[in-house]
């Protein structure tokens, strides 16, 4: 009887076969209903397909129910690989399968052989059902080569998640953990990468965690990364990459199981170093788990935070020994504790010299092409609405010289006053594009206070102030359908059709942001009364603020705009004071109290502000005091409002 690696038996395979068969032909099931027969019943009963159809460049196969088939792409593979697998994880079967004339490398190719046939039949099938019911669908929903896409990269999912299950089973003795941590392999890695970095942005001073966290959930976690195919499908890399480690993992899974001690069966983790790697690497998760914990709810405080880590590290040891040893009544190894904490101090030393440079690390002006400065480290565009009438690279980055020069003054700033302990403080991102391809992140945090006073030279700049209002975004305003002035006060919408009047709103609005300096930065501003809604012909919507003290808006909505008149007006008014807040601590105390009070369901007068208060009893001061000529951003003297209708408040500063 042949032996070799690759030697078929037909007796053997047919036993895989039997016992992978029932997961087959569910799987089948579910495909088929998900797919061809829920397509098939929206099309004999909708109204109208067009709400099904796919957009542009979107796989139809892929967009219809995608959450469904991915369920059953993580599902099914991982219970083919457990069956396939089980007889490794009992004694008897385990015996038995070893005592037949085979190589081990052929029982392991007949396992991959029954559940790889046992998982591309439904795919398949699915497929040509798919081409089947095409012709008779109009509109179509997919096209041939959507069904030839789907076919493809669903069969890179489900066989990478049947390699993965088998490949972790070689290293456990339990079906229950080995089905866990088929999961778990694929997502604690990248788990506790994004854990480390949410610890790490309490001690390293402008440490990007925001961003790295996100490009690791999103691009590092296989789960993550496959759920979203639909919105960004794989690359060519991507591809390549998981091909390539689906051959990887195969390989080396021959060479495992061939080392495999026989006796494994009995134990958790089959080979003593991976079972050492197991117990650190969780216990190193629930560790940073902990202390993350402590950190987030006592706002960075080290002492508590170090209390995490320990507590942390010794529940999740002792946890893990449980597991390994299958006992409530261990004998806790505290050598293996002790060499777990020692190794955890010897990596905080290049991880301390790291960071140190990571923290003086700025950039040369002349190797900067484009930067970034605002209140996260997300200068991404895309929420600003699908319309051909923007151009989504008008917003966000800068590139003139003199933005840069001020960002990396800024930054030196940033440097010296962040506190990376105190996350709940007023945060500042900034973001370098090189010219050489490459990006550098940077997030600080620092009181609101300071903040307005660092940016105010960078809030002056002219790009720095188009860059962060969508509205000078807008290079197509053909593509306009109508604006609507809305205001905060339940009154109704003021819409403008006409081209003229909408180009006069949207150049007031531009001149206003471009007179003043940029609300970027400023924390404690309550200004806003309003917004300019922007309507495009596709359907998609933008809004633009609107502020008291804007003198140009106000002014043309006043006089413009069909019903303008009575637009943030004094007739409006229910009640109004003027404020004295010449000091940071009284401007802090009055957003304490604007941020602790529902003035809707306050019927009484505000006879409760912290600082002084003068109430406006003239009607004729009132209007005086609400023309935006008077008005400014901030100052020692600010005007608070209550409105009308929904018994809000504004608040703008005097000019004295």
């Amino acid at each position: 009887m042949k032996s070799g690696t690759l030697s078929f038996n037909k007796g053997l395979f047919q036993q895989h076969a039997r016992s992978v068969l029932w997961i087959s032909i569910f799987f089948a099931l579910a495909l088929l209903l998900v797919l061809p027969l829920g397509m098939w019943m929206i099309y004999m009963n909708a109204e109208s397909m067009d709400i099904y159809l796919p957009h542009k460049g979107k796989n139809g196969v892929f967009t219809f129910s995608y959450p469904y088939q991915f369920i059953t792409f993580l599902v099914f593979p991982v219970i083919t690989g457990l069956v396939l697998t089980s007889y490794m994880t009992k004694k008897g079967s385990s015996d038995f399968m070893h005592s037949l004339p085979f190589k081990r490398e052929t029982l392991l190719t007949h396992v991959y052989a029954a559940g790889g046939i046992a998982l591309i039949l439904p795919i398949l099938l699915t497929g040509a059902v798919l081409v089947i019911i095409h012709p008779f669908m109009t509109p179509p929903l997919y096209t041939m080569g959507n069904i030839v896409g789907w076919i493809g990269i669903s069969l890179l999912i489900v066989l990478f998640m049947f390699t993965v299950t088998i490949f972790v089973g070689l290293f456990i003795g339990s079906t229950l953990i080995q089905g866990v941590m088929a999961y778990g392999i694929l997502i604690l890695p990248g788990a506790l990468i994004m854990l480390a970095l949410g610890n790490a942005r309490f001690f390293i001073n402008g440490l990007a965690a925001d961003a790295y966290i996100d490009r690791v959930m999103t691009k590092g976690i296989f789960l993550v990364r496959a759920s979203s195919i639909t919105e960004k499908p794989f690359s060519s890399l991507e591809l390549a990459l998981y091909i390539g480690l689906i051959v990887l993992l195969i390989a080396v899974s021959y060479f495992i199981y061939k080392i495999r001690p026989a006796e494994a069966v009995d134990e958790t983790i089959a080979f003593p170093f991976f079972r050492s790697l197991f117990i650190f690497s969780l216990t190193l998760f629930v560790m940073l788990a902990s202390g993350l914990y402590f950190a987030e709810f006592l706002n960075g405080a080290f002492g508590w935070t170090l209390f995490g880590y320990a507590i942390g590290a010794f529940v999740g040891y002792t946890i893990m020994q449980m597991i390994v040893q299958k006992t409530l009544r261990l004998s806790w190894p505290w050598k293996g504790f002790v060499l777990y904490a020692a190794a955890v101090i010897v990596l905080l030393i290049p991880t301390a010299i790291l960071a140190g440079t990571y923290e003086k690390k700025i950039p040369a002006e002349n190797e900067i092409a484009a930067v970034y400065a605002g209140d996260s480290i997300s200068y991404d565009s895309t929420y600003l609405p699908e319309s051909t009438a923007i151009d989504k690279k008008r917003f966000g980055e800068m590139k003139e010289k003199e933005s840069i020069r001020q960002t990396i003054s800024l930054h030196k700033q940033l440097m010296k006053e962040g506190h990376p302990s105190k996350q709940r403080n007023y945060q500042v991102g900034i973001v370098y594009k090189l010219k050489d391809g490459s990006r550098i992140d940077r997030q600080y945090y620092l009181d609101a206070e300071q903040v307005t006073e660092m940016t105010k030279e960078l809030r002056s700049n002219q790009e720095f102030k188009q860059k962060t209002s969508p509205i000078f975004a807008i290079t197509r305003p053909e593509k306009i359908s109508y604006l609507a002035v809305a205001d905060f006060q339940g009154t109704r919408d003021l819409r403008v059709t006409d081209q003229e009047e909408m180009k006069g709103l949207i150049q007031a609005v531009k001149r206003d942001t471009l007179t003043e300096a940029s609300r970027r930065f400023v924390i404690y501003d309550l200004s806003q009364v309003g917004e300019v809604q922007i309507w495009f012909t596709n359907g998609h919507m933008m809004s633009v603020p609107i502020y008291l003290d804007q003198e140009q808006t106000m002014r043309y909505i006043h006089e413009k705009v069909r019903g303008g008149t009575n637009f943030a007006s004094a007739e409006q008014v229910e009640e109004a004071y003027i404020l004295t807040t010449d000091t940071s601590d009284r401007r802090e105390q009055l957003m304490t109290y604007i941020n602790e009070n529902s003035f809707s369901e306050k019927e009484s007068e505000l006879s409760d502000i912290p600082v002084p208060a003068e109430k406006v009893m003239d009607s004729g001061q009132l209007k005086q005091l609400l023309d935006p000529a008077h008005l400014e951003q901030e100052g020692n003297k600010s005007l608070l409002i209550r409105w009308k209708g929904n018994r809000q408040v504004s608040i703008v500063g005097v000019k004295e």
